[in-house]
């Protein structure tokens, strides 16, 4: 389960770009989804910076499955008001792809092993 950080700001920095939001770890699916919002851009190679109020992120997030596990205030400054979440996102795990043809000669293959056995061992074939 991939974890993904997000920073903010609640009270305006400035009148032209009142909110930066700052979303860590996200994969390239995530990224996509997210397109429609603002971006300045790259802070780093795996940080994204979102010009919107960081509710509008986090609520985004949460229709992309991903959960807050964690939140704390990380203003050094009073007027900038910034906190910073920890969001999860659970996988559920892919159904195995079962292929007839395998599955056939498995059971072939215990059918020929119970032969081989003789009257010594019998193995049952699965349907």
């Amino acid at each position: 389960m991939p974890y993904i950080l997000i920073r903010g700001n609640l009270a305006s920095y400035s009148h032209k770009y009142p909110w930066r939001v700052l979303v860590s770890g996200l994969k390239a699916d995530d990224i996509e989804q997210l397109s429609r919002f603002p971006c300045g851009g790259y802070s780093d190679e795996s940080t994204l910076v979102y010009l919107v109020h960081p509710c509008v992120i986090l609520t985004a997030l949460e229709v992309l499955d991903y959960r807050v596990v964690a939140s704390s205030s990380t203003a050094v400054k009073q007027d900038y008001n910034e906190y910073m979440w920890t969001m999860r996102k659970e996988f559920i795990e892919p159904d195995p792809i079962v292929n007839d043809s395998v599955s056939t000669v498995v059971r072939e293959n215990i059918s020929n092993l119970g032969r081989e056995l003789g009257n010594y061992h019998k193995v049952d074939s699965p349907e």
